[in-house]
C-alpha cells in the first residue's frame, strides 16, 4: 500500500484528482464530470492517461501490473 501511495504522489495534481473522484470516490464518469465541471470527455482522457502514469510509476517501483 505504501508503494501505490508513493506512485499516486508523482502523478499530476489532474491526474490525482481525477482518480480520487472515479476510483476512491467510486464515481461514474459522468457523476465526476459534474462534480469536477469537465466535459465527459475530458474526464474519459483523464482517467486513462492517469491510470497509464500509475502503471508506469508502480513499474518503476518493482510492482508488476
Amino acid at each position: 500500500m505504501v508503494v501505490v501511495a508513493e506512485a499516486i504522489r508523482t502523478l499530476s495534481a489532474s491526474h490525482r484528482e481525477i482518480l480520487n473522484e472515479t476510483v476512491l470516490r467510486r464515481r461514474t464518469v459522468n457523476e465526476a464530470a459534474d462534480v469536477l465541471g469537465l466535459p465527459v470527455e475530458t474526464v474519459k482522457s483523464r482517467v486513462y492517461y492517469a491510470l497509464r502514469a500509475l502503471r508506469i510509476a508502480l513499474e518503476e517501483r518493482g510492482v508488476a501490473t
